[in-house]
Parts: C-alpha cells; structure tokens; sequence
C-alpha cells in the first residue's frame, strides 16, 4: 500500500482563512474543513456491500492496487545514422531509468521482434532492462504475426498452424523461449494484435483459446488493442463487408477471450483544439466504458503523447506541437474518472518515420513520444511524470472500486457532455451521489465509485486552460476524508470541502 506525506500551509490557512503562496503543492481546501488528528470525533460513513469490480493486474507490477501504466512503441535498438543524423539506440539504462521514473510500468509493440528457434539479443537485452527497472513487457513474436495473417490477406482456419494437432505445443516452445521456461518475471504477455481488422477475428480467436491452454504463463495475457468507435459502418478499406462499430465490438468478443478492452483515442489534431471536440471525446467514453462492463473486464485508454503522426512515412511540415499539459493531464484524470483501470501513452518512443519533416530534415526532439527521436525528455515526457504520479497516488482506491456513475456540472460541461453529447447510464443528472448532496463553483465532472462499500469521488477540473474552485457538500458536517492531488495525501473532518485544481487537474476523496 502506497503511502503519502500529506502537509498543508503554516496556520493551515484553514478556519484563518490563511492563502498559500503559489507554488505550494498542497490540497486547497475550504474553511470549512480541518486537519484531522488523532482522536478527533467525526462521523463513519454507513458502509454498503462492495459493488462488483473489474480489474486487470499483474503481481511483478505490484498486484491489485497498481494501475497498468504503459505505452506503445517500446524502447528498440537502432544506432547508425540516417542522412547525417545519428539514431539513438534506446536499449539503455538511461532510458528505461527514465521511463520507470516517470511511472510507466509495462510497454508493447516494438521493432525489434522475437524469432522463433534464434537468439534474439535485442529483445534480450530489453528484457533485461526491464527486469532491472522493474518494467512489463509485452513480447511482439514474427511467429504470432504469421498465425492471424494480415489486413489484405486471409489465413484460412484450417491453414492456420495453431490449428494442427502440433499448435499448441509450437505455442507452449515460443513461450517458454521468451521467458526462459518462466524465469523472466517480466514478460507480460504476447502482442496478438494491434487494431484487429474484422477478418482477422477468427483467426485470434483459435490464437486466444490456444494461450490460454497454455502452462505456465501465470498472469501473461495476449494483448490487443481495438479500432476505436466510428459512426455509422466501415468497410476497411474495401477489406470487409460494411459493419458498424457495435457489430465489430459485438464480433471481437465472441470471438477472443479478451482480458481487458484496450482503446485508442487521439482527440487533439492541433495546437488549437476545437471545444466541440469534448462532445465526441465523452461519447466515445461512455461507450466504452459501457462495452467494458457488460462484457465484465476493465478498459484501458491509449492517449496520445504528443501528435504529428507520420506512418506514410512523408515529407510534412512541423507545426506547434500539442496536446498541451492541462490537456493531458485532462485526458489521464477524465479517462479515471470514467473507470478506465489501465492507462497508455501513444508513442511511448518517437519512432524514426515521425522525424520526416519539409526539406527532407527531420525533427527528431518536438514532435512525439515521451522520449523524443534522439533520446531526448519531451515535454510530454514531463506531462505524463506529473500525471502518473496522480495515478500512482490514487490507483491503489481505484483499482479496487466500481465505476457508479458520472456527474457533469458547470454551463460549457453541461453544454458539451450532455446537451450536444448523448451521455449513457453513467450520467448521473441528480448531481447527488450517496453522502454528496451538491456541487458548486467552476465546471468539472465527478467520477463517483463505489470503493469497498463506501464512497470516493474523483473531482476533475474540466476547464484545460483555467484553474477551478469546486465545492462538494455533503450530508453532515463532520465526515472525515481522504483527499489525494497531486501525488499528496491529506486526512480532513469537514461538512463542505472546496478544491483548488490546475487546469485539466483532479483530487480524489474518499470518505471514510
């Protein structure tokens, strides 16, 4: 259990009304709540039965009260040069001590992949650096490529070697290649697939049964990450018959016995966002979060870490580069506040294709990724540190919790979410939840969980370019708490409670 040294101003500015100054990092809270010490009387919240959860953990990560913080384009090795510029080759210590510092836990999808029946030194080597870091990493193997056949061309089941009498033993030997017959705690899972075109489903299908016949694998799962939600139906690019995202979403779990319903959402094409985006942005999540439950296994977002994406490997002008950090952080705490159980960054490592820049140079440092294309700490490299610190403080209460419902205030959320968006059963319209009887002040929306019987809420200023003061009030006066920001912990008696929060920012309070 992750523990936090919680502190407020001299004078406590509590009752006194006493302000901190501005680079104080601790929870903003109103006169109307003070420090709890010991043996202060307050009120015990009426406990409940627990709400059924779901969740996805790992025992190397920590077990179930940490959070899967990953990303997708794991650290390779490249060195050499490309037109005079030198290529980092990312398999070092400074990287992966980089990566673990700023809370990423696990990786997926690399370049360097594992063949099966060869020596395999870089995939090696990497992990070895996440054994040393204490990193998840999920193996991407040319033999698992083979099994699913590609977007353009079909494997028929009966051609598909899993299929035989030998699959799963030709599986079992790949397996235990990677870990070393299970002496590499590290290794997660296999990469099965990354957004999974319809008349691939089969095929990962017979993939997923087989895996999971498997011994010895533990916790280790196929991961796969799913095409994210389109209105109306798609046709792949000529690649499938016309289907819509349901039927898709519908097909992937009849098919696959998936553990976890990963998702890919990229709301910011631009330095300058429209506000309008938000509507499609909270649509999408509720759908997900929806699809998520019904089908009883936890959702993961993939958010992007920076924007530019070049995959047609082209000569593209270099713009201002976005998202910001409130929109980050805005996109990690609302994800939270919708009961995504996983968190992923998009990339994680600036491949070399999202250099190509106007003039044939590249930019290798300012456009993408946590770490840049020549080793370099990107600003979203720092933006994701302080929002994963948060989820480091806060996963323990959410992991174990059940998502309820959300509530949405304030005149542009209310406009956004609700009016011009189609929110789901999650929408509490009430505003009330339990002991909280009404909120107040700036825009946000309020996650509302279930956390072993009891309640916790987890405030998230919805503004990206203003701070917010929020107030809860709640049905007593003298209820204790647990508020949790930016990476602190603070325990307070109080009635009504007002959160100072950055913009894009959350606390989480949990009542005791």
């Amino acid at each position: 259990m992750k523990k936090f040294v919680s502190f407020l101003c001299a004078g406590l500015m509590l009752l006194l009304g006493a302000g901190c100054g501005d680079n104080d990092n601790s929870v903003k809270s109103s006169v109307d709540v003070v420090l709890y010490t010991e043996g202060m009387e307050y009120t015990e919240t009426e406990k409940g039965e627990p709400l059924t959860y779901y969740a996805l953990y790992y025992d190397y990560l920590g077990g179930e009260t940490v959070m899967p913080v990953g990303g997708f384009y794991a650290p390779y090795s490249a060195g050499g040069s490309l037109d005079g510029n030198n290529i980092k080759d990312f398999l070092t210590d400074e990287v992966f001590s980089a990566l673990a510092d700023a809370g990423i836990n696990n990786m997926f999808y690399s370049v360097d992949r594992w063949t099966k029946g060869a020596a395999n030194p870089k995939i090696e080597k990497a992990l070895d650096l996440c054994e040393k870091y204490g990193i998840g990493y999920v193996v991407e193997a040319f033999y698992i490529d083979a099994q699913i056949g590609t977007r353009t061309q079909d494997i028929p089941l009966e051609d598909m070697p899993l299929s035989g009498d030998n699959g799963q033993q030709e599986l079992q030997e790949l397996f235990d290649e990677i870990t070393q017959n299970g002496e590499r705690d590290c290794v997660i899972g296999l990469l099965a697939c990354d957004e999974p075109f319809p008349r691939q489903l089969d095929n990962l299908g017979v993939l997923s049964d087989v895996f999971d016949s498997l011994e010895g694998t533990g916790q280790a799962n196929l991961y796969m990450n799913m095409v994210g939600r389109w209105e109306g139906e798609n046709n792949f690019w000529g690649q499938s018959d016309p289907i819509t995202w349901e039927d898709y979403i519908d097909s992937v779990f009849e098919n696959v016995n998936l553990k976890m319903l990963s998702f890919t959402q990229y709301p910011y094409s631009s330095a300058e966002t429209p506000e309008s985006n938000l509507t499609s942005y909270f649509n999408k999540l509720s759908v997900y979060r929806k699809v998520a439950y019904e089908h009883g296994v936890p959702h993961f977002r993939m958010m992007q870490a920076g924007g530019q994406w070049n995959d047609l490997r082209q000569w593209v002008e270099t713009v201002d580069p976005y998202p910001s950090e409130a929109e980050l952080l805005f996109d990690v705490n609302s994800s939270l506040a919708y009961g995504c159980k996983g968190i992923q960054y998009f990339p994680l490592v600036q491949p070399e294709h999202f250099a190509y820049q106007t003039g044939e140079t590249y930019d290798f440092e300012n456009r993408n990724g946590l770490i840049g294309g020549a080793g370099n700490l990107t600003r979203w490299y720092y933006y994701a540190k302080r929002a994963n610190t948060q989820v480091a403080a806060v996963d323990e209460y959410l992991m174990c919790s059940a998502n309820v419902g959300v509530i949405v205030h304030g005149e542009d959320a209310e406009y956004y979410i609700v009016e011009q968006g189609t929110p789901g059963e999650e929408y509490i319209s009430s505003k009330q939840f339990r002991q909280l009887t009404g909120v107040s002040g700036d825009d946000c929306i309020i996650g509302c969980f279930d956390y072993k019987g009891g309640t916790a809420l987890y405030v998230v200023n919805y503004s990206r370019k203003e701070k917010a003061d929020i107030t809860l009030s709640f049905d007593k006066d003298n209820y204790r708490y647990n508020v949790i920001q930016r990476g602190q912990s603070t325990d307070v008696v109080g009635g009504r409670m007002t959160l100072t929060l950055d913009a894009g920012e959350a606390a989480l309070v949990v009542l005791f």
